[in-house]
């Protein structure tokens, strides 16, 4: 009889977590809206000469691509979405350089978002 008290009590404790972990389950499957996961790739030659100018320019191009990101959300509010969360976004820039060519800026961005369809 004294070791079923423990025994009893430790299968509670062991049980808790997975009773939890399948409410948690089943609350994030009965949220409202669907993820919706958008890109936006850019290539565009660089002008700057020089090292700083280039920053400049890439500044510049990152500083419009986060606003365009942002506007991914009423894109979809324009046609299908009752709403529209951003719940990521992720900028990358690369410069291409190859011997006798301009070099060029690669420029992406990922967006994730959750939405409610209307």
């Amino acid at each position: 009889m004294r070791l079923a008290a423990p025994l009893l009590s430790l299968a509670l404790v062991l049980c808790a977590p997975v009773a939890h972990a399948q409410d948690d389950t089943m609350s994030a499957a009965a949220s409202p809206g669907i993820m919706f996961s958008s890109s936006i790739s850019l290539n565009m030659p660089l002008a700057g000469a020089d090292p700083a100018a280039r920053r400049v320019e890439e500044d510049g191009h990152r500083r419009d691509l986060y606003a365009r990101s942002v506007g991914e959300c009423q894109v979809l509010l324009d046609s299908i979405a009752k709403s529209c969360v951003i719940t990521s976004i992720s900028i990358s820039t690369q410069i291409n350089s190859n011997p006798g060519q301009p070099d060029y800026l690669y420029l992406s961005a990922n967006i994730a978002m959750q939405v409610a369809l209307k």
